[in-house]
């Protein structure tokens, strides 16, 4: 159910410069998948590899993935969720989109950590606590997606 007890000081040090550099990659990479966005046909007419910004994308993404997964678990609802807002707040530029997943993901995750430790007298995982949130939310983009209620 994930957990940030596990994660230490040593580990954290240990992990914290390659996870960077792959969300400094990722996030140079936005303007790649902005164009991806288009359509493969139109990214390809603007001078785009698509199949290396694709393969990129994915081998970095998932290096990110496995690192945090690493730390603290598999959290879900997370991962789901962040970017239907951060995508709802910035719009379709996935450079914003990118950079404030990172900042809502920390946010949210912090939160319900805080919530489960301090609301109940035991500790709960953190993965119950993000389904307690997540589920209504991913409801309601369910929701406001099959209405075509977006911006």
């Amino acid at each position: 159910m994930g957990s940030l007890d596990f994660a230490s000081k040593n580990f954290i040090a240990i992990s914290i410069l390659p996870m960077c550099m792959g969300v400094l990659l990722l996030l140079l990479s936005g303007k790649y998948l902005n164009a991806l966005s288009l359509g493969e046909d139109e990214a390809k007419s603007l001078g785009i590899n698509t199949t290396y910004v694709k393969i990129f994308v994915i081998v970095t993404a998932t290096f990110v993935s496995a690192l945090s997964v690493t730390i603290a678990g598999v959290i879900g609802w997370i991962r789901l969720i962040v970017p239907h807002i951060a995508r709802f707040i910035f719009g379709a530029d996935n450079r914003a989109v990118l950079a404030s997943s990172a900042m809502i993901g920390a946010i949210f995750l912090l939160f319900c950590d805080s919530f489960s430790r301090l609301i109940f007298t035991f500790e709960i995982p953190i993965g119950i606590v993000t389904s307690l949130f997540g589920i209504p939310m991913f409801i309601v983009v369910l929701h406001r997606a099959k209405k075509g209620i977006w911006r």
